[in-house]
């Protein structure tokens, strides 16, 4: 018998039983995929691998490097990528370049909005104290209830101003010129939450952490699943693939264990799931369970935009043809609100996100074909997908294969447009859809990010690493915040409500 059960192999899940094996805890993790790694997953087609979910991390800051060697004994490596990370494009030309340390981020927005300097320097002062109430929120969801009910009490001034507000919110207020503010709230596709629906907090604590720096695990993102997997085992613990649990065993009031899908039962004194809240409550809990006001209150939650992505294999000379480590993010208009491709057949995506992960993996070997990646990424409306929802990978019906053909080739028709230098290194394309988030990770709706990120999702007292259903715990981005470090932490955090001696790790 296990210690603990984690349910889902995600960062969230794995270093949420890493940390427990550290701590000499016996983890059994279950995952419903034949790969471990969730979003930090890799693929390859015909020479060529691409990550599925993780495009670049933020600076992790001495703890959080501290913390990442001890959760994988030293067996995962950050590489910084260039100063440059992010350049956000709008119409007629305009570009601007992210930069790190903050101060030059704030030097640069400064000398291309000149008229704008006092603004700016105000924006730059609430991200560091929306910055701090992100980090006091994140910790309240780590705390017994009791504890955590006096930090949202003692921080309610913070939580008011800055985590119940949206970024457009606080950026009207700061900001008179709308192209700054476009410019400042370019990069909410990193956390999922909108302009008009995202909190202010998220998006501050986001901004800053890539703003101390950027980073690639080297070897790319495989290497979580290959560095977290043998610690959880060598403390006699296991991850079982195409383990798919069908729902949590209750006795006597608490979770004692889960079932799986083939029938087979196993019992634990403690269940982390680490498969999203959503997931938990809506297919996990008992019909009964279901009905209790947390539950209720989780299943109320916005999820954040569902994606298609685009996985190109290229080959030739990337830096000579324009390329860099830095992320380009794309706007057709002005408003980056209206990212959304609602209208792939008949135009543009209206926002766009590209990547080059080999430029930013220094283990990546090019060969004498020069051989590259990309990655793009563009918003969707789950509806569109949503009549195939109950096909299955080479089971898909032949108006749903054309449809994906069709999203592929607009994009790789604008991604040609937008680096018509790259354009002729194109050797190889790959489309995923909405479906195929689902399919492999469970994600509801194909939500990226799962939760969104709004004003009321980190208001809510139900959601945190700890749950009133005793013997159940949350972990991942939905138990703490969006992206890869936020799901890490999200179980870190998760295990620490289990083996109190992790929270000694944070420092």
């Amino acid at each position: 018998m296990s210690d603990a059960i984690v349910i889902g192999s995600g960062i969230g899940g794995l270093a949420c039983a890493a940390a427990l094996a550290k701590c000499g805890r016996k983890v059994l993790v279950l995952e419903q995929h034949f790969l471990a790694g969730g979003l930090t997953q890799t693929f390859t087609r015909e020479g060529y691998t691409w990550d599925v979910g993780l495009h670049y991390l933020g600076d992790l800051g001495p703890q959080g490097k501290a913390l990442l060697d001890w959760l994988s004994d030293g067996g995962i490596e950050i590489a910084p990528t260039d100063a440059a990370f992010d350049t956000v494009h709008f119409p007629e030309g305009f570009e601007f370049s992210y930069v790190s340390p903050p101060a030059a981020a704030r030097d640069a927005l400064k000398k291309r909005f000149p008229g704008s300097a006092g603004e700016i320097d105000a924006f730059f002062t609430a991200l560091e104290h929306a910055g701090r109430a992100a980090m006091a929120m994140f910790q309240a969801r780590a705390l017994p209830r009791p504890i955590a009910a006096l930090v949202r009490w003692w921080k309610r001034d913070a939580f008011k101003r800055w985590v119940a507000r949206t970024t457009e919110e606080v950026l009207r207020e700061i900001v008179s010129d709308p192209r700054l503010r476009a410019v400042l709230s370019a990069q909410w596709p990193d956390h999922g939450g909108s302009p008009k629906r995202g909190s202010f907090a998220m998006h501050a604590a986001v901004m800053r952490h890539f703003l101390a720096g950027s980073g690639y695990p080297v070897g790319g993102a495989a290497v979580f699943a290959k560095a977290l997997v043998p610690v959880i085992e060598r403390a006699g613990g296991k991850v079982v693939l195409k383990a798919r649990v069908e729902r949590l065993l209750l006795e006597r009031g608490r979770v004692a264990g889960v079932l799986l899908a083939d029938g087979t039962e196993h019992r634990a004194a403690a269940v982390v799931s680490a498969a999203g809240a959503r997931n938990t409550v809506e297919q996990l809990l008992p019909t009964e369970q279901r009905a209790a006001p947390w539950a209720r209150d989780i299943l109320s939650m916005e999820l954040t935009p569902c994606h298609v992505g685009l996985y190109l294999g290229l080959a030739g000379d990337l830096r000579a043809a324009g390329a860099t480590t830095a992320n380009h993010w794309i706007y057709g208009s002005w408003d980056t609100n209206a990212a959304t491709w609602r209208d792939p057949g008949r135009s543009d995506p209206p926002g766009m996100f590209v990547s080059f992960p080999s430029l930013k993996d220094p283990s990546h070997v090019p060969g004498p074909e020069q051989r590259h990646t990309a990655e793009v990424v563009a918003w969707v409306d789950w509806e569109t997908f949503a009549p195939w929802q109950e096909s299955s990978p080479g089971h898909r019906p032949p108006d749903y294969e054309r449809y994906k053909a069709m999203l592929g080739e607009r994009l790789l028709d604008y991604f040609k447009r937008c680096f018509p230098r790259l354009a002729p290194l194109v050797r190889l394309c790959e489309v995923s859809t909405p479906l195929t988030m689902v399919h492999y990770t469970r994600t509801p709706l194909g939500a990226v990010y799962s939760l969104a990120p709004t004003p009321a999702r980190f208001l809510s007292k139900s959601l945190g690493t700890r749950t009133p259903l005793k013997g159940l715990y949350l972990a991942g981005q939905d138990a703490m915040s969006p992206g890869v470090t936020g799901a890490m932490m999200g179980g870190v955090m998760a295990a620490g409500a289990l083996a109190p001696q992790v929270f000694r790790r944070l420092g």
